[in-house]
């Protein structure tokens, strides 16, 4: 136990010694890009907390980075990895819009709750197939899932663009599903909705399933070694299949909460890379469940920060998107390096 807790504590204040470096980068950066650093620094670090309405929309903003973080933390427990967060959450959001407007007069709650469910099973399935091909004809699902996902893109952007597209709006997205099928908001007039109660409970159900149940142990011991679990009488082929279609899942439901909880509908830039933003969470997390929750919300304090920035100084947003790009490629590396290693040991 001491020496579980020793490795925890390096673990984390490794997280932390990259966090602080990052930040001076970061700060590095801004004196050397920015003609008024201090005005320009000012607003990357405290923009978020100004104003009521900029910290809502940050904890807004957070949400989907916790179901895909949690998706992506789930399938690396496990052993196997899933590069489709892109594909799935699209997937989840344009499967709940259909089902919203495949059932506009059912019951509010009902309704919701066939979307979500739309949502969860089509994450759920896309990325269940590359476990499949896996256990059956032993394809590596690093590849699978990054080509299903990127060729379930395209469907969904012409299905976006063509058959299910609002004649009515100007802006190219499909059509609406009901405005009674919306999550309630939080904390208006930010868009902060009941969706963040839902991802944090979705952190409790994932960490409880992880550490506290049978099937959990034996997810994570197949992860660790699936020889040793396979000698220990664990059926690890169950266990390509298993965690990518529960990984998917929690994708595609991060897909279907942003249609419930904010757009209502579906349009063809709504990932922005939050599938590749999973991952940099999950990794931060150190695939923790819980630990995903304050990781999204430092990756959503960032992306808050380097926008308030943008708007109130002379920070570009090629030099944010660098600063970005410079804190969470430090952040993750280790992380990352950690993990592939032990996937090569085991």
């Amino acid at each position: 136990m001491n020496r579980n807790r020793q490795l925890g504590l390096a673990s984390f204040l490794t997280v932390l010694a990259a966090i602080l470096a990052s930040f001076a980068i970061a700060v590095a950066l801004i004196f050397v890009f920015s003609k008024n650093p201090g005005q320009t620094l000012y607003y990357y670090f405290l923009g978020p907390f100004l104003s009521r309405y900029a910290l809502f929309n940050m904890l807004e903003s957070s949400v989907p980075l916790m179901f895909t973080g949690l998706g992506i933390a789930l399938a690396f427990n496990s052993g196997v990895t899933n590069l489709g967060g892109e594909g799935q959450i699209f997937s989840g959001a344009l499967v709940a819009v259909v089902v919203g407007i495949a059932v506009p007069a059912a019951p509010r709650a009902l309704g919701v709750l066939a979307i979500l469910a739309g949502g969860t099973l089509a994450g759920g399935l896309l990325a269940g197939f590359s476990g499949v091909l896996r256990r059956r004809w032993n394809v590596s699902e690093l590849l699978t899932t990054y080509l299903l996902s990127s060729g379930v893109v395209y469907v969904i952007n012409y299905l976006i663009l063509g058959p299910l597209r609002n004649p009515q709006k100007m802006t190219i997205e499909s059509v609406s599903i009901p405005a009674r099928f919306m999550l309630a908001r939080l904390a208006p007039p930010s868009f902060l909705h009941s969706g963040l109660l839902l991802a944090l409970a979705a952190a409790g159900a994932v960490y409880f399933l992880v550490y506290r149940t049978h099937l959990g142990y034996e997810l994570r011991a197949s992860g660790s070694n699936r020889q040793f679990a396979r000698y220990g009488g664990i059926n690890v082929g169950q266990y390509f299949v298993l965690p990518l279609l529960l990984s998917g899942g929690l994708t595609g439901l991060g897909g279907a909460v942003q249609v419930v909880g904010r757009y209502r509908s579906c349009f063809t830039d709504l990932t922005a890379g939050l599938g590749w933003n999973g991952i940099a969470v999950a990794l931060i997390a150190r695939n923790n469940p819980l630990a995903v929750v304050p990781a999204a919300l430092l990756y959503a304090y960032l992306s808050a920060g380097a926008k308030a920035a943008m708007i109130n100084s002379d920070v570009t947003f090629e030099l944010a998107a660098i600063i970005q790009a410079v804190i969470f490629y430090l952040i993750t590396a280790e992380a990352a390096m950690a993990f592939f290693r032990r996937r090569l040991n085991g």
